[in-house]
């Protein structure tokens, strides 16, 4: 009897397995990058990169799962918009916030809620750094800071590649705010040190 269970169960199961679609591929993702920008020239011998920020690997936070996670992202907007034109001082480059929030979402209810493409989640990123200029031998010194906040939802149908290209963008999009608006602040609060 066992043997005839066998030999019924193993085809259907070959069968269902068959069927079954084959698990979407993962896609890969490049380093947000700002290489296609002329660097901010700053006029000192060295650009500190500091990270006392690290983002909590339990939910609701979430940044660090990301295709390219926000610390990743601040961490390579400083080493590729600041560049030491100098001959002495330091910049240092704190980055103080580089985080994503998982919020879900009350799904809505009633017959509107049936027939409608819901939000399942929000994504909440911040990204806040600040830039301290300082030259030791003179009296000069200056300090400016951004922080920028950014929010998208995600339906509750997304694919897993469809949920990391909403990733994705987000974090893009909030590394590219923190660009125009720490760029501005750069020349406004740093000017003296700009070449």
């Amino acid at each position: 009897m066992q043997r005839l269970a066998l030999l019924i169960i193993l085809p259907l199961t070959a069968f269902a397995l068959a069927a079954c679609p084959p698990p979407a591929k993962r896609k890969t993702y490049p380093d947000i990058a700002f290489t296609d920008k002329a660097p901010i020239a700053l006029d000192v011998a060295e650009v500190r990169i500091d990270v006392p920020y690290v983002e909590p690997l339990e939910r609701p936070h979430v940044g660090e799962r990301f295709p390219v996670p926000p610390t990743r992202a601040a961490r390579r907007w400083a080493a590729d918009r600041l560049r030491a034109v100098g001959s002495r001082g330091a910049a240092t480059v704190t980055i103080l916030e580089a985080s994503v929030i998982e919020v879900e979402l009350e799904p809505m209810k009633g017959l509107k809620g049936s027939f409608t493409r819901q939000q399942a989640l929000r994504y909440e990123a911040t990204i806040s750094i600040r830039i301290r200029v300082a030259d030791p031998v003179g009296p000069r010194a200056a300090t400016t800071d951004a922080r920028v906040k950014r929010t998208v939802t995600v339906p509750e149908d997304a694919t897993m590649n469809e949920r990391e290209d909403i990733q994705y963008a987000l974090v893009k999009n909030t590394i590219n705010d923190f660009d125009n608006a720490m760029t501005a602040k750069v020349r406004q609060s740093l000017g003296a040190f700009v070449r």
